[in-house]
């Protein structure tokens, strides 16, 4: 984990993300870091890139509790934390019932996200000299898109076409009606090649959930999702055998999206 989030930043990347869940979906004897034990080394393994996360289930910790993890971040970063923050979906529940932890009505969850931030920006948990971190909040639907409008700094959209993200962005921006980001997140299957493509696609059963295509293909995708309205990208580089991921979108996508 260290030693990718180090290359990251070698490699010119803008920020490394972790994600927050006590096993990984749907795959409860695979072993996982915790999300704030993992955010604080690589905030500390790391000297310029953003740390962030993608999302901390805001619903499984106390807001408080979060919002101390986030400011210690902060500092540990040097200011350079961006905290996203989700209210769980269905996917979740799993997670909250096998450690007995209640997940609540969606109503329920959303009030997480709002009291978290709301907490975050509490003047007895400022540290001197740092910023509150910067807060995204991530999830498709419309109640969470408006809590985001209203309490965050910026929405995260998961997955989707550019179309529903360009109407998405278009709402969200009104309700919020003052300067907000937004990103765009999913994960690209990149090949060299058309064959070589053709060769990943063939072993896998999620294709129509993933950003696929030689780097001309990833490039011009990736131009319609910042055409619809996203101001950063955050991939999910899926790793293949014969060639290096990173080096190959760094190397051949990057300039194509200068």
């Amino acid at each position: 984990m260290l030693d990718a989030a180090r290359r990251a930043e070698e490699l010119g990347f803008d920020g490394v993300y972790v994600f927050d869940h006590l096993f990984p979906l749907g795959s409860p004897d695979r072993p996982i870091f915790e999300g704030f034990v993992a955010l604080g080394a690589v905030a500390a393994a790391t000297s310029s890139i953003t740390v962030g996360t993608l999302v901390v289930r805001a619903p499984i910790r106390p807001a408080w509790t979060t919002a101390k993890a986030a400011w210690s971040a902060q500092a540990i970063s040097n200011g350079r934390l961006t905290l996203g923050l989700g209210a769980a979906d269905s996917l979740s529940r799993p997670e909250f019932e096998a450690y007995g932890l209640p997940f609540g009505s969606a109503s329920e969850r959303i009030d997480a996200v709002r009291h978290t931030v709301r907490a975050l920006h509490a003047p007895q948990l400022q540290l001197p000299g740092f910023a509150a971190p910067k807060t995204w909040i991530g999830g498709r639907s419309a109640a969470v898109r408006a809590v985001a409008a209203e309490v965050a700094d910026g929405w995260n959209a998961w997955g989707g076409s550019p179309d529903r993200l360009a109407s998405d962005v278009s709402e969200i921006r009104e309700q919020a009606d003052r300067p907000f980001e937004v990103s765009w997140g999913g994960q690209v299957l990149l090949a060299p090649d058309r064959p070589g493509l053709e060769r990943l696609l063939v072993e896998r059963d999620d294709v129509d959930r993933l950003l696929a295509g030689t780097p001309g293909e990833v490039a011009e995708q990736l131009r319609a999702f910042a055409a619809a309205g996203a101001d950063e990208l955050v991939l999910s580089l899926l790793s293949s055998p014969g060639w290096d991921s990173w080096e190959l979108f760094v190397e051949e996508v990057r300039p194509l999206l200068a």
